[in-house]
């Protein structure tokens, strides 16, 4: 899963174990809160919160996913692969800005202040029809790539659907309905379920372009294009 390619192993490695860290920081922290209040760290490193450590991370991860794809769109020989990679570019430059801004949350307003009845977060209600219509628009784009490089593709959109819809809603329902420990377990897993997504997403890219690079016309287009007389 971390790549066939050592490079992209060694950046896999990299990428997991800062998203380890971001996530144990997180725990460390909260434990330590239970003994001596430390709100601000507390809310520094709050994997549910906003504008903080965690949501910086994870918007970068998702920065990182659009600068491969804008990459490979740049170096891509023909239009439908490069249409492709494109789209995939956009769609995670989208939710780079979402993670970092909330604005999903932002455009949900309209929904919350009519008090449209939702039995979790009111975003939700929203997110559905975006994640369908944008799931469907990526999985026709991955369909002119590589097959190994699409299959990962669609394991992290799987992941991160699961982990921004399926989890959120269950954490949106037991924030009011169950026992808190229930609310931190599910906002964990989702939140290191949406990080996992995006560092599979990445790996699949640089591996697609590592073997790009390695193929001997596209070395040569490149590296050093011939002159034509």
């Amino acid at each position: 899963m971390l790549g066939h390619h050592a490079a992209t192993r060694g950046a896999g490695r990299l990428l997991l174990g800062i998203t380890a860290a971001v996530m144990l920081l997180f725990i460390l922290v909260f434990s330590l809160h239970y003994v001596t209040p430390l709100d601000e760290a507390k809310e520094f490193v709050n994997i549910g919160g906003e504008a903080n450590l965690p949501t910086w991370w994870n918007a970068s991860l998702l920065f990182l996913v659009t600068t491969l794809a804008a990459t490979a769109a740049f170096m891509a020989e023909g239009r439908r692969i490069r249409v492709s990679w494109s789209v995939i570019a956009a769609a995670a430059a989208f939710l780079s800005l979402d993670e970092a801004v909330a604005l999903h949350e932002r455009l949900a307003r309209p929904l919350a202040d009519a008090r449209i009845w939702a039995v979790t977060y009111p975003w939700l209600v929203l997110g559905v029809v975006v994640a369908l219509v944008g799931s469907a628009v990526l999985i026709l784009a991955g369909r002119s790539l590589p097959r190994a490089t699409a299959n990962r593709l669609a394991i992290a959109l799987g992941c991160y659907a699961l982990g921004a819809l399926g989890l959120e809603a269950f954490t949106g329902w037991i924030k009011n309905h169950g026992p808190e420990i229930l609310f931190s377990i599910g906002m964990f897993a989702e939140e290191g379920l949406e990080m996992l997504a995006c560092i599979i997403a990445a790996l699949a890219v640089l591996d697609y372009l590592l073997n790009e690079y390695e193929r001997p016309h596209t070395a040569s287009t490149w590296l050093a294009p011939e002159r034509r007389s």
